[in-house]
C-alpha cells in the first residue's frame, strides 16, 4: 500500500467496482429473463474486463489486511459493505448461471425446467398405481385412506361419553 492510498480510499474504490459489476450482472440477468436467450458478445467482453481490475482491487485489499494499522469504524463499516455486495453478486451469478443453461438447453430438455402445475405430481402418481395394477396407492404426501382426525367432542374416546 503506498503512502497516499489510505484504507477508505481503496475500500471505496472497491465498493465502486462491486457496484458496476452487480449493475452489469443485473443487466445481463435482464437480458436471458425478458428474451431467455444467452447475453451478447459485447456484455461478455464487458464482464471479461472486469478479471484485471478485480484482480488489481483484491491485491490492494490485500495490502489492507497485511498493515498492521487497525481498521476504524467507518471502514469496519465499508468492509460490512463491501462483503454484503459480494453476496448480493455471488447470488446474482449462480442465478445467471442457471438461467444461462436453461436458454442453452435444447428445446426438448427445456421442458423439464417448467414449474410443476399444483397437483400435477399427485395425478402422475396416481395414474402409475393405476397403471400399474397395484390399486389405488395414495400419493406419496397424501392423506391416509382411515380417517386419523381427532374425535368431535361427542365421540371422544370410543364413545366415553355415551357410557356417562
Amino acid at each position: 500500500m503506498s503512502l497516499d492510498e489510505s484504507p477508505s480510499t481503496i475500500l471505496r474504490e472497491h465498493l465502486a467496482l462491486c457496484a458496476e459489476l452487480h449493475a452489469l450482472l443485473l443487466e445481463e440477468n435482464r437480458i436471458m429473463r425478458v428474451d431467455g436467450t444467452p447475453p451478447p458478445e459485447d456484455l461478455l467482453a464487458k464482464k471479461k474486463e472486469f478479471l484485471p481490475r478485480l484482480d488489481a482491487s483484491l491485491a490492494r485489499l490485500r495490502t489492507i489486511n497485511e498493515s498492521a494499522r487497525r481498521l476504524g469504524q467507518a471502514e469496519r463499516d465499508a468492509v460490512k459493505e463491501a462483503r454484503s455486495r459480494l453476496m448480493q453478486i455471488l447470488m446474482l451469478d449462480r442465478e445467471n448461471e442457471r438461467l444461462l443453461l436453461k436458454a442453452s438447453l435444447p428445446a426438448n430438455l427445456k421442458a423439464a425446467y417448467t414449474p410443476a402445475v399444483p397437483g400435477q405430481v399427485a395425478r402422475a402418481y396416481q395414474r402409475y398405481a393405476s397403471q400399474s395394477g397395484g390399486g389405488a396407492r395414495p400419493a406419496p404426501g397424501a392423506a391416509p385412506a382411515a380417517d386419523t382426525r381427532p374425535p368431535a367432542s361427542g365421540e371422544a374416546a370410543g364413545g366415553l361419553n355415551e357410557r356417562l
